[in-house]
């Protein structure tokens, strides 16, 4: 077992200690269901950040038991099978955490993720938009964020900008909506704010072939020749090969 299992299956048995110690009863108290429950979701949760999806069912299914109207419970269901390639599985399994709560903003955004990966664009901005509508969402951003990449995906580009420059009002700092915005700024021969956009994304995230390309290009528009050599380079050093290609891919966090 190489250190790396070793660290793993400490952690997780330190969880799972964690986890029955919440799950028992001592002298008259009684046992708290609910810290039980979110104790198996956080132990599947774990199963599945170090890629041990078929781990997690185990725990789910210990907390089904104890609760089985638990929407928490259900949209993890939904994500292990997602993880899993079983679509069929998956969908049921968010269809059934709304059902269950059906004001929930991360089971609307989790689930527009789903229909997204399935290329069910429209059933996928409906749901952005559900998770959008609660202004107490710590992850509103994301959301607005979310749909810009459904509208881009459906051509409607002016609607896409506004969702990203509604996600930056909420959060400056999303590489992602950066970029897409100095793209469609780009488009729209706005150089110098498409310019202002780039420019930060370089502080938030490191490059790839896309992002150099239109930074080439923005330096260009904007006649800083100074720049737009330093991006020649640099997509001339990293993307010179398929092999450095997918290496430098591979470095970076998003894949614009």
């Amino acid at each position: 077992m190489t250190a790396k299992r070793k660290l793993c299956s400490a952690f997780m048995f330190a969880l799972l200690s964690m986890m029955l110690s919440g799950c028992v009863s001592t002298g008259n108290r009684p046992t708290d269901k609910n810290q039980a429950v979110r104790s198996y979701i956080d132990l599947a949760r774990g199963y599945v950040q170090q890629g041990y999806t078929e781990n997690a069912i185990k725990p789910l299914n210990r907390a089904l038991e104890l609760r089985p109207g638990s929407p928490d419970v259900h949209a993890m269901f939904a994500l292990v099978y997602q993880l899993q390639g079983e679509d069929k599985l998956a969908e049921q399994s968010f269809r059934k955490a709304l059902s269950l709560s059906s004001g929930s903003a991360e089971i609307h955004n989790n689930y527009g993720a789903f229909l997204f990966s399935q290329n069910r664009l429209s059933e996928a901005y409906r749901q952005f938009t559900l998770a959008g509508d609660d202004v107490r969402y710590s992850q509103r951003s994301r959301v607005f964020e979310n749909m810009g990449r459904v509208a881009l995906q459906q051509g409607q580009r002016s609607l896409a900008r506004q969702n990203f420059e509604k996600s930056l009002k909420l959060n400056a700092n999303l590489p992602r909506s950066r970029l897409e915005l100095a793209s469609l700024l780009y488009e729209q021969g706005e150089y110098l704010l498409a310019w202002e956009h780039y420019q930060t994304f370089v502080t938030l995230s490191s490059q790839n072939e896309r992002s150099l390309q239109l930074g080439i290009r923005l330096a260009r528009a904007n006649g800083d020749n100074n720049a737009a050599a330093r991006y020649s380079n640099e997509l001339q050093r990293y993307y010179s090969s398929p092999e450095a290609g997918r290496n430098t891919r591979s470095r970076s966090s998003y894949d614009y």
